[in-house]
């Protein structure tokens, strides 16, 4: 037989390629979370799983030819609690196959979930050694069991003591998996459950490698047990971060349960394992829910976070999660469904500070948690530089990235760093290993004055951009720069404090306008909790230090201690719904720092908005007696999702009981019964007019009479009616409306708030009002 020409050999192997690259990804299979309508189950089976089982067969693709196990597992999980379902792997055509199967409801692809990574109590009015406190000892909350989603616990800590506590509340219905590093003996009185959920995650990524990972509920990150303490750490005297800011460490709800929900590994937190955790939380019995995760904004029919806290809101479980640290950026929220309580972040009036003398003279402050052996002789000026140039923008050079610095350039010096890209300890490495003896590290405009302090491999201070640009000026002109850096440990009664961190999600809320999101903003800057004994302080690997306490910021901070709060509120009202303590936590919430001025944002040093800061900072002591609440049933969130322009078929997911249909009880999105109030004005000009309406429940003294107190506006009347409301009972419902008529239409939203007095509560609701204008 004769030579094949080469350019047809070439075309004939550029053609199997094609054609076999196409075949196997088509033949590839993902995780995809199915939602089915549990009515619709074939009379020919009795059991859910078959029948789950069967639809996964009925659409399965011949992999004939492939190189496959043929008995491999395709059905991860399956969901009863919290709604119907389960996760599969499945190949692409599969899954289109299976969403026009009878029964099921929606088909979505599995998402990647990111975690959002003490002074609080006392800074939030918690102290227990206050005996005028309405969080006296004689009020037990130890029946109350808070779940926490996160990267597993240390149970060693001291934090999770059980000393003085009960037995384990009859309702809990939990278990206490074992693993390696984790025993039955690990879960007690405090830590009352444990459970590992990672069949999602090693069916996208792999096995667990066992010998470098815990494949049980203990913690080797360190997040999942800073959060858990941050709920409902016991007191622990003496606490402190190399040092810092040692105090009495204490949750929130301190009496409260801790249950253990590990979703969380070194490559990620996978939906359909979350969704499993929310599922057995609700089946093993929690009260709270604590979710320091986020994967990005999808409709709410798409979001499966979202369909499953839905169904553990109708168990009267409150399901609290973190906004995410998106900011400054607008639209940067996450969890943003009505029925969740999203929770941006605050700073507190703590801080560790720290200073940059430069050889000109200058000295600038800045923040460190910086406590090693590597210390700069406070007598010395040592040689200063900076990698980067005069642009505006940092490049890869001035963000000390890995393998960017030359050893040449930078030994024996303090290096100048530009945040961004790498995390903010890394560059402190990167530095160290280059043969740096210091860093500065330099905030870029993205960061504004926000101060994040961190606990670096070696002496380091973070300043802020207007202190970064001196410096780097002052670098770059003098042809021998020097500077010394300095560390002042911790100082309290910082002003003005709280502020809104910087990097804490921002709204508007566009999946829904009219709900006013993030909800609160709590403590979630420089937070010391307790902490993992596999990992050091900076998380880094090459860091050797082991501590029982550790600081870090982020919104994944901010929401445990709201989901903490939430659990006292419970304790102290277990007949309030989810939508109650949440009311409760908004209508009571402050918009003022402590010189009385409205709070700031962190990222421009201006008036925050309720696109920032929602109702405002948590006031827990108002919190547990707010007057009048504004609760909301799951009907009522399942008639706004009515509103929202879902079909018939993409509302089963919410439905979970076959009888709930929409009642169209609501005129439209605005009169869900939402503590905050948001007013959105069509592009159409000629709707001049919009009526809100709302109903408060008493929860104060029987007999009771509130005033309307409103702002006023740039460009648009309102009026309230009625303007009083006078209550003759305990529990009774009063209705009113709120009616925006614009004068002139504006091109800013308008803010302010509608407040309900009685001369001793103050019922506050937020106010926004939008234009829409054609794009």
């Amino acid at each position: 037989m004769g030579r094949i020409p080469v350019k047809w050999c070439l075309c004939l192997y550029l053609y199997l390629s094609s054609y076999l690259t196409v075949t196997l990804a088509g033949l590839s299979k993902k995780t995809y979370i199915v939602h089915v309508d549990n009515s619709a189950i074939p009379t020919s089976f009795t059991d859910h799983i078959d029948w789950y089982s069967s639809l996964v067969k009925s659409v399965a693709v011949s992999t004939e030819g492939v190189n496959e196990e043929e008995d491999e597992q395709r059905l991860i999980y399956t969901y009863q609690s919290a709604f119907h379902g389960m996760a599969a792997r499945l190949t692409e055509e599969e899954a289109e196959r299976l969403e026009g199967q009878n029964g099921v409801v929606s088909v979505l692809p599995e998402v990647r979930y990111e975690l959002h990574t003490t002074r609080s109590p006392m800074f939030l009015g918690l102290e227990t050694q206050d005996i005028t406190s309405v969080w006296s000892d004689k009020l037990t909350d130890h029946d109350v069991v808070v779940g926490v989603l996160d990267t597993g616990i240390w149970p060693e800590s001291p934090s999770f003591n059980d000393t003085g506590f009960s037995t384990v509340p009859p309702h809990w219905k939990g278990a206490c998996e074992v693993g390696r590093g984790f025993e039955k003996r690990h879960c007690n009185r405090k830590i009352v459950g444990a459970r590992a959920f990672y069949h999602g995650y090693e069916a996208a990524t792999g096995s667990i490698n066992e010998e470098k990972e815990y494949k049980s509920p203990r913690d080797q990150d360190g997040h999942g047990t800073h959060t858990a303490a941050t709920v409902a750490g016991s007191p622990v005297h003496g606490a402190n971060l190399l040092g810092y800011a040692y105090g009495t460490a204490r949750g929130m709800s301190p009496g409260a349960r801790i249950a253990a929900y590990k979703v969380c590994w070194t490559g990620g937190c996978f939906s359909s394992d979350i969704l499993s955790a929310v599922d057995k939380a609700v089946e093993d019995g929690v009260n709270v829910m604590s979710i320091s995760l986020g994967g990005g904004v999808s409709s709410y029919n798409r979001d499966s976070l979202s369909i499953a806290a839905f169904g553990a809101m109708e168990k009267g479980i409150l399901i609290s999660c973190s906004a995410g640290n998106g900011g400054p950026d607008p639209v940067s929220l996450t969890n943003v469904s009505p029925w969740i309580t999203t929770v941006g972040a605050s700073t507190m009036d703590r801080d560790f500070p720290g200073s940059v003398k430069l050889g000109s003279g200058a000295t600038l402050k800045g923040v460190s948690l910086y406590k090693g052996r590597r210390n700069l002789s406070p007598n010395m000026m040592y040689p200063m530089v900076y990698t980067g140039s005069n642009s505006s923008s940092p490049d890869p050079g001035s963000l000390c990235l890995e393998g960017t610095l030359d050893p040449h350039v930078v030994a024996g010096k303090i290096v100048i760093c530009d945040r961004g890209i790498s995390p903010r300890v890394q560059k402190g490495q990167v530095v160290k290993e280059a043969g740096g003896i210091g860093m500065i590290l330099s905030n870029t405009a993205a960061n504004g004055e926000e101060l994040v302090a961190d606990c670096h491999l070696l002496p380091a201070v973070a300043v802020g951009e207007k202190e970064g640009k001196l410096i780097k000026q002052y670098a770059m002109r003098d042809p021998k720069p020097t500077g010394n850096l300095a560390f002042y440990g911790t100082k309290v009664g910082i002003r003005p404090s709280p502020v809104v961190a910087a990097f804490s999600s921002r709204g508007p809320n566009f999946i829904s306008l009219e709900i006013l999101k993030p909800d609160v903003v709590a403590p979630g800057v420089n937070i010391l909790a307790a902490w993992t004994g596999d990992t050091g302080p900076s998380s880094l690997e090459t860091d050797k230090r082991r501590v029982a306490f550790n600081i870090l910021s982020g919104t994944s901070m901010s929401c445990p201690h709201v989901s903490g709060v939430a659990a006292l509120l419970k304790a102290r009202h277990p007949e309030w719904s989810p939508a109650a303590i949440k009311s409760a936590l908004m209508t009571t919430a402050y918009i003022h720092d402590n010189t009385y001025k409205p709070l700031v944002d962190s990222s421009t040093g201006g008036q925050s908005s309720p696109y920032d800061h929602g109702a405002g900072h948590i006031n827990p002591s108002r919190a547990v007696d707010p007057g009048l609440i504004y609760d909301i049933g799951a009907q009522d969130y399942f008639d706004f999702l009515c509103t929202q322009g879902l079909t018939r078929t993409q509302l089963v997911v919410f439905a979970k009981f076959s009888n709930r249909t929409c009642k169209h009880t609501l005129a439209g999105p605005s009169d869900l019964n939402y503590p905050a109030l948001s007013a959105v004005f069509p592009e159409d000009k000629r709707v001049s007019s919009l009526t809100i309406h709302r109903t408060v429940t008493n929860v104060g003294p029987p007999t009771s009479k509130y005033h309307v107190v409103i702002s006023q506006f740039n460009g648009v009347d309102v009026k309230v009616e009625p303007s009083v409301l006078k209550f003759t009972k305990k529990n009774q419902k009063l209705s009113y409306k709120v009616t925006f008529t614009t004068k002139s239409r504006q091109t800013a939203p308008q803010s302010g708030a509608l407040i309900w007095k009685d001369g001793v509560h103050k019922v506050r609701s937020p106010v926004i009002i939008t234009w829409l204008t054609p794009l």
